[in-house]
């Protein structure tokens, strides 16, 4: 595998134009790979090569036969502008950005400003404070202006102003429907269309405040079990059988009732954590 990712990364030096960083990201810089995991690399530049230049350059390293995806550029969407191919038989996903564009994004979520983006792959929507998150996972493979260095640097300590911000915006969210009379008939009903979807964003949105309570960066939709088990605060309904009966796809209303009284127990507790930090800072 390192040595594919050497040469990944000397192909990906050839897509940009001036100085640039590259970073290994997702599971093999968590040291949570396995046999189906791909390889996520990052490229900052101060410039991409024009698109037909760049897709040339991927199309000829990619595995015969297979069709790559490249962006038109860096900042193609809010997280970037994607290089997706198989190489040598592994998936690859390269997420390009400008350096740019990436200070912008990372003064920001030290000053506490992020925006929540509706996005179809990931279930709560993209959060743009993951510009920060990502630099205490991210394992620079190419940095010989310490571009990387320095936004780590920048990174080290969770910044309050984004720590206040994440609590008080996410736990907002996750009460939405906590005493909604709405919630509860639908309950009486057995109404899994509509409590399914309450529970997993209330669930999705207490996982952020959680992460920011604990001084924790967030790592990703993926795995997150391992993760939260690991937090010194983190309410038992998100421990293994708190999720097992939250994520159960019952229609009985009884059990939709425990699902409900198990949420509004972890949000209750979870809001007691907050109004001590907010006080604490």
């Amino acid at each position: 595998m390192e040595e594919k990712i050497a040469e990944l990364t000397d192909l990906l030096k050839r897509t940009v134009e001036g100085k640039c960083a590259i970073a290994l990201a997702g599971a093999h810089a968590k040291g949570t790979e396995d046999a189906a995991s791909d390889i996520d690399l990052y490229i900052f530049a101060e410039q991409a090569r024009p698109w037909k230049e760049r897709s040339a350059l991927i199309t000829a390293a990619a595995d015969p036969g297979t069709v790559p995806w490249v962006d038109q550029n860096f900042d193609a969407a809010p997280w970037g502008g994607g290089m997706d191919f198989l190489y040598r038989g592994t998936p690859v996903e390269v997420v390009g950005r400008t350096i740019a564009h990436t200070d912008r994004m990372i003064d920001d979520c030290l000053a506490g400003r992020y925006e929540i983006i509706p996005a179809t792959w990931t279930s709560n929507g993209y959060y743009t404070f993951i510009y920060l998150c990502e630099l205490n996972f991210l394992k620079p493979v190419w940095d010989p202006d310490g571009v990387l260095a320095a936004w780590k640097e920048k990174a080290a300590v969770y910044p309050a102003p984004l720590r206040r911000a994440v609590m008080v915006d996410f736990l907002g969210r996750a009460g939405t429907w906590m005493g909604n009379f709405h919630y509860d008939s639908a309950v009486r009903r057995g109404d899994i269309l509509f409590t399914a979807p309450i529970v997993l964003h209330t669930v999705m949105d207490m996982v952020q405040v959680l992460f920011a309570l604990n001084h924790v960066y967030f790592t990703g939709d993926k795995k997150l079990e391992a993760v939260l088990a690991k937090l010194p605060r983190c309410p038992k309904a998100l421990h293994p059988d708190g999720v097992d009966l939250l994520f159960s796809s019952s229609r009985e209303p009884a059990v939709l009732e425990r699902q409900r009284s198990l949420l509004m127990e972890a949000f209750q507790e979870l809001s007691a954590w907050v109004q001590e930090a907010l006080e604490e800072a």
